[in-house]
């Protein structure tokens, strides 16, 4: 009577199996394979051991196994669709599943991270405009009274108005004092005839504002 004895069929070799006993069977070292194809050591023994969450995610993973297979003469497209027959629904894709770790989201491409330090540049370069321009800009200088050039029998003349509060005002050349908002009031007297009157405003290092009035007085 025979008796049945049964034989272990050899196990289906994974991906990552196919590339080491390639890779060995030419005796080469991953650490020279890696400088040939530009590929780091770390994701081709990810590779070898089917470590794939170590891989980048998308088509980055994809590629490696593609290029690293290529070069051992395997057929990367077999590798690829068996892989992703031997998986789950849930693992179809390995390299599209991988958890991207929250410190990764600060990694930006190249273009964009150069994009956004030329537009800080930018912002900073036009602040540094804006902040210049209103360091030498003139005050505003308003004079209310008198609003316009008149005639007056009055020998003297009450000019009042206002400016910035660190501006500081003249009239004739005459230092006038102005209160924390920048009003200011000064008595201005008058000889007979044609009387001009320059009243200007200036900062620390901007340029100076004049306004003029002419107060004839009969």
């Amino acid at each position: 009577m025979n008796h049945f004895i049964p034989k272990k069929l050899p196990l289906e070799e994974t991906t990552g199996e196919r590339l080491r006993q390639a890779r060995q069977q030419r005796n080469l070292k991953i650490e020279d394979i890696s400088k040939k194809i530009n590929i780091r050591t770390e994701y081709l023994i990810a590779l070898e051991e089917e470590r794939f969450e170590n891989l980048p995610a998308g088509l980055y993973g994809k590629n490696f196994l593609r290029e690293y297979a290529s070069f051992l003469k395997l057929d990367s497209a077999m590798l690829l669709e068996n892989w992703s027959a031997g998986q789950t629904d849930s693992l179809a894709d390995p390299f599209s599943q991988k958890i991207v770790k929250r410190h990764k989201f600060l990694i930006f491409p190249k273009i964009v991270r150069n994009a956004l330090m030329i537009m800080a540049v930018l912002i900073c370069f036009l602040y540094l405009i804006f902040y210049f321009k209103k360091i030498v800009s003139p005050p505003v200088l308003v004079i209310s009274h008198p609003e316009t050039s008149l005639l007056t029998a009055d020998t003297s003349l009450i000019v009042t108005g206002n400016t910035e509060a660190e501006a500081e005002v003249k009239i004739n050349g005459v230092l006038v004092l102005n209160n924390d908002n920048g009003y200011f009031s000064q008595t201005v007297n008058l000889k007979k005839g044609t009387n001009n009157l320059v009243i200007t405003a200036k900062k620390k290092y901007s340029r100076e504002e004049t306004v003029t009035r002419q107060i004839l007085v009969k």
